[in-house]
């Protein structure tokens, strides 16, 4: 059994003139947002076995909050630059594969529209927003990354920031 996480980062500050889209940072909401939704899901019993993340600061800041909740070494933290630039689901996969080795839960950190465009893909229901600071878990019932195939995950977590503060 696999378990995958997909995050997407938390809420930035806007788009600015004096920085590169790369280097936008949380704002403290988003900073409190990570804090909700990472303490949610560790209550919940939420495990992982490895972070990996878009090297972009809004979404490696919003895994290291994550990685603190869950006490997990922000040294080990993955940072894969494609996850910034962009995947298609098979090369995706193809990372998943190469980067999650044996590890069965992977917690991935990155942006939209990707995020819910694998979410979409892997899932076998259909497609649902995923605002800043969304949590999806997906579960797959294989031995290997290898065996995963489009519309094969069950959705085991669906977590907002707003559904927590409903």
């Amino acid at each position: 059994m696999k378990q995958l996480i997909l995050s997407r980062h938390a809420k930035t500050e806007v788009i600015r003139y004096d920085i590169s889209d790369f280097e936008r940072n949380l704002t403290n909401r988003g900073i409190n947002d990570s804090n909700l939704v990472s303490g949610h899901l560790f209550d919940k019993g939420i495990k992982t076995d490895i972070i990996i993340s878009s090297p972009a600061n809004r979404a490696i800041a919003t895994a290291r909050l994550y990685a603190h909740q869950f006490n997990i070494q922000l040294n080990t933290i993955l940072q894969v630059d494609k996850l910034y630039d962009g995947f298609s689901t098979q090369e995706f996969l193809e990372m998943l594969q190469n980067e999650a080795g044996q590890h069965d839960k992977v917690w991935v950190f990155g942006h939209n529209p990707d995020i819910a465009s694998w979410a979409s893909k892997l899932l076998d229901e259909g497609y649902f927003p995923v605002p800043t600071g969304t949590a999806i878990g997906i579960e797959f019932d294989v031995e290997n990354w290898t065996d995963i195939d489009a519309r094969s995950g069950k959705l085991i977590h669906f977590i907002t920031p707003k559904i927590l503060k409903e």
